[in-house]
């Protein structure tokens, strides 16, 4: 019975499974706690387009357009942000209130993209037909990709 082709193999097969198993496992244990960043808001744009009329897509589109211009910055900025904070922490001597004004400023930034998101999705919502503010609401941003 022991010489059973099957038999010869099971251990080793047993033994790649346990290991498959067990990386999925070590993953998630080690998997941080953090939660994922929030969606691109240009993203964020085009999954709520999907969802409306034709019409009124477009709408939402164009006022994004004009209210945040300067989005495709935002990247670049972000980096350099921590770039400016990376260098006032190794300053020497240590200099607080640089630092904190290098977060009053990254906020002021934030602040204003948020506004330009808002006032774009105001302005569209006025725009737009019943149905499309209707669809717009029940709108769900979709789970991070990766």
């Amino acid at each position: 019975m022991a010489d059973h082709p099957i038999l010869r193999w099971l251990l080793p097969v047993s033994l790649a499974i346990n290991a498959f198993l067990g990386g999925l496992a070590v993953t998630e244990w080690l998997e941080p706690e953090f939660p994922p960043p929030p969606p691109r808001p240009e993203r964020m744009i085009e999954e709520m387009a999907e969802i409306l009329p034709a019409a009124d897509a477009a709408i939402l589109r164009q006022s994004f357009a004009e209210h945040a211009p300067n989005m495709e910055h935002r990247p670049h900025n972000r980096e350099e942000m921590f770039l400016k904070i990376r260098a006032a922490l190794k300053t020497e001597p240590f200099d607080p209130q640089a630092l904190t004004t290098i977060f009053h400023d990254g906020r002021k930034t934030r602040d204003a993209i948020d506004d330009s998101i808002e006032g774009a999705l105001v302005d569209a919502a006025t725009k737009m037909s019943t149905e499309g503010r209707h669809k717009l609401a029940e709108w769900h941003p979709r789970p991070p990709r990766g």
